[in-house]
This record gives structure tokens, C-alpha cells and sequence, in this order.
């Protein structure tokens, strides 16, 4: 817990604003952190904008959570601040996550919908909480609250529509895309042209496919050569590609220590991070338990389960469905 300093309250680590009297709330108390465990990801580098937003590698999430914290009780009533969207408990005063005072003509309730985005904090612990509606929520800059000062996200960034046991995400062709954390050795189907990334590195997966002769009968050089089916490519910018890398049919290991692709100055990607494997025709990424995760972006609109988690500009969040 965290002493108000203005007041005496106690307030959970978490808060940035006292519950009793909205004061700010400083880092005091001990860390909930546990050592030894998922490395934090750096604010980002000033002066790499390729637009109004940024697509680079090296713009990095907080840090990846290693052990779900307990959820809220579902069941339990709350308030919603008119502010900035984050649900607070009735007996607050004050709004934990922008220090607003609460309205009480707020209705407290479960709303519509239970579904709803929780912000990860980088200790692993939950923060702000966004309540998604029965119908099509769309969530972006223009959104407001919290939203409002990530510069990675687009003003109208992603929608997302509950169904029965999850959320149906939809990219709105953001800049930045929304991505999603891949669980321990799932083995994820990798489509041409299918963007990842681990730790703070964009790769794009490129199938290698025989375009054949012309119309005059010539051979293109550089056909795919026989044992390989594609390549991982750096991504830079939206458009432009660096450093690129075969993928054989036996597979490809990525990882900062060992692997056949090494990625040294990485502090964000473990010894062993990731592999790419080739199976009946299909190609597929399997996160191998790195500290940080594995994140597939999202193409179109893809369905998201309870519980599963999503990045989206510099926030990791997780669905309650």
C-alpha cells in the first residue's frame, strides 16, 4: 500500500491519485516487482518518427507480466469517471487513474457488457480499467483519457466487439497495428507478409515463391533455392525492409545467446526466444517461454479469447470477457 502524504489514506501501489482527497500520488512504498523475472522495456527514443505515429523497431510495451494478478470481482458495482473512461469502486472519491473527482449521478452498475480492456502496469499489476459496451467500441487517441497521451496509437485505432467467450479486435489501419501475445508453444500460422515482434525488433515473415518464366521464356535470377520457403526481414518502416534472413524447411531459432538467428544487443530478447517452423505447406511461430513474450500482429479483424493479451502503441492489455 501507498500512504497519501496529503491526507493518511492508504492506496494500492498502482493508484496515481489518492482515492480520498485526489491528491498525486508518489512512488512511495516498497516495489511489488519480484527480481529475477521479465526485463522492462525503455521509453522510446525521441527523434525516429517516420509519421505521426511510430512503426520502428526499438519502441517497446511495458514490461510483460509473469504471473496474472487476481481479477477484480466482476460482480461488485462501480463508478465510471466521466473523465477518463477508468472504472473505480463506489466508495471512491476520487478517480485512481486521472485524480478527477467522481460524480455520484453516475449510475454504478455492470453496464451493458462485462467486456473490458485492463491496462497492464510494468510490475505486472492491473491499473486503469476501460469498459467496453454491448456493441462495437472503437478506442484510439481520439478516445480520450489515458488514450489520449500514448503518441504511438492512432486517433481511431482499433474496434472491438464482444461475442459470447471473447472480443473481435479489428485493426483500423493503424500505423502501429495491435498485436497479440502468443502463449507458450502455441504455434501460431504464419501467412506472407505476417509482422511479429520480440523484444524490440519488427520482422516480417516473406514467403519464397517461383514467379516462373515470362512471356519470353526467361527465367527470373534469384528463384527460391530448393530447401528454403522464406525469409525474416527487418522492418523499418512501413514500407522498407532491412536485413533479412532465410528460413529453411527445417525451421529457424531466434534468440539473443543461441539460435541460428542472433540478436546480441537485444536486452529485451531471451537467450532462446523464439522458433519458425515449416510443416505441411504451413509455416508457424512458437514463442519458447521468453521473458518478454512473442507479439503477432493482428491482419483485419481477428477473434481474442478471455484473458488473452494484446498490445497496442505502449500499453499491454488484458480482455475480460
Amino acid at each position: 500500500m501507498t500512504t497519501c502524504p496529503a491526507c493518511g489514506k492508504h492506496n494500492q501501489l498502482h493508484y496515481k491519485y489518492c482515492l480520498g482527497c485526489g491528491a498525486e500520488l508518489g512512488s512511495v512504498g516498497p516495489s511489488t516487482k519480484k527480481p529475477g523475472r521479465a526485463e522492462s522495456i525503455p521509453t522510446p527514443t525521441p527523434g525516429l518518427d517516420f509519421s505521426d505515429d511510430v512503426t520502428r523497431s526499438g519502441r517497446g510495451p511495458h514490461i510483460q507480466p509473469q504471473e496474472p494478478p487476481p481479477e477484480r470481482d466482476a460482480a461488485l458495482p462501480f463508478v465510471v469517471c466521466a473523465s477518463c473512461g477508468a472504472q473505480n469502486d463506489v466508495h471512491h472519491k476520487f478517480c485512481s487513474s486521472c485524480g478527477v473527482q467522481l460524480k455520484r449521478t453516475t449510475q454504478p452498475g455492470r453496464g451493458t457488457s462485462r467486456t473490458r480492456l485492463t491496462a497492464l502496469n510494468p510490475d505486472g499489476s492491473e491499473g486503469t480499467v476501460f469498459p467496453l459496451g454491448g456493441q462495437t467500441t472503437k478506442v484510439g487517441r481520439e478516445a480520450g483519457g489515458i488514450l489520449a497521451a500514448d503518441p504511438f496509437l492512432s486517433p481511431a485505432h482499433a474496434s472491438f466487439t464482444p461475442q459470447d467467450d471473447g472480443v473481435t479486435v479489428q485493426d483500423e489501419n493503424s500505423l502501429n497495428g495491435v498485436f497479440r501475445k502468443l502463449a507458450v508453444d502455441q504455434r501460431y500460422p504464419l501467412h506472407p507478409g505476417q509482422v511479429f515482434r520480440i523484444g524490440q525488433e519488427l520482422i516480417r515473415f516473406e514467403a519464397l515463391e517461383s514467379k516462373g518464366p515470362d512471356a519470353d521464356g526467361i527465367e527470373a535470377m534469384g528463384a527460391p533455392l530448393e530447401g528454403y520457403v522464406g525469409r525474416i526481414a527487418m522492418v523499418l518502416s512501413r514500407s522498407t525492409t532491412g536485413t533479412a534472413f532465410p528460413v529453411p524447411e527445417t525451421g529457424l531459432n531466434l534468440g539473443r545467446e543461441r539460435g541460428e538467428v542472433i540478436f546480441a544487443e537485444d536486452g529485451y530478447v531471451s537467450g532462446l526466444h523464439c522458433r519458425i517452423s515449416y510443416e505441411d505447406a504451413q509455416a508457424y511461430l512458437a514463442d519458447l517461454g521468453s521473458s518478454n513474450g512473442t507479439f503477432v500482429r493482428v491482419n483485419g479483424a481477428e477473434k481474442f479469447l478471455n484473458g488473452e493479451v494484446l498490445l497496442m502503441g505502449q500499453q499491454l492489455f488484458r480482455i475480460t470477457a
